[in-house]
């Protein structure tokens, strides 16, 4: 083999999916106490905040196994990066429009589950309380990967932060509320195609999508 060049690598995808079911179950552990979160000083760290950390890089990186798992059973090239609009925007127009419409039906639901509260914001700054603004941000799930694309990268490294300009803080936002439908939904999408191709056994009962 050449100096330099990379083997090609096989991905099985239902590796990637029993991964990908752990890192959710992980981050489903959290998500119903991220509501308690109480508000301090960015210098009184607390059990909370790796917490949330790891909620936040487990979800991101099961969407992100779930996401390759599928490009890997449609047998379409899957990029090596963590970019989740990326690799969505990678799958078959038809399989998006499934996923997009079952996870915008399904997301009501989750939100009054959630009372309303979709979203937590971590500022990185100053002692001063920050004034953090509403969100009236797109619930769209191309619109929620694209503001959530470096998530596993920026929550993993939250230790760490720079002051941007026309700002003291650096803020990063965790939209739990809607991530964790958006992994569901593909995890369930991911599972049926694998079971139609005989390469898991049928669920009992299977996984419903529209």
């Amino acid at each position: 083999m050449p100096q330099g060049s990379a083997a090609k690598k096989t991905r099985l995808a239902q590796a990637a999916l029993v991964c990908g079911e752990a890192f959710q179950r992980s981050a489903e552990r959290f998500i119903p106490r991220i509501r308690a979160i109480n508000e301090n000083s960015s210098t009184v760290m607390s059990d909370e905040l790796g917490d949330l950390v790891a909620c936040a890089t487990n979800l991101a990186f099961a969407l992100e196994l779930y996401l390759k798992a599928l490009l890997a059973q449609l047998d379409l090239p899957v990029p090596q990066n963590h970019d989740l609009r990326a690799l969505f925007d990678g799958l078959p127009q038809p399989v998006r429009v499934l996923i997009e419409r079952t996870y915008l039906e399904a997301l009501p639901d989750d939100v009054r589950v959630l009372g309303g509260r979709t979203t937590v914001v971590l500022a990185c700054g100053p002692l001063e309380r920050p004034r953090f603004e509403d969100s009236n941000a797109s619930p769209a799930l191309p619109d929620l990967l694209a503001r959530s694309k470096d998530l596993f990268q920026s929550w993993r490294y939250a230790f760490e932060f720079s002051q941007p300009d026309g700002s003291p803080y650096q803020f990063r936002r965790f939209e739990y509320g809607f991530l964790r439908r958006a992994a569901e939904v593909m995890r369930v999408e991911v599972t049926v195609r694998l079971s139609e191709a005989g390469v898991i056994p049928l669920p009992d009962p299977l996984p419903v999508r529209s």
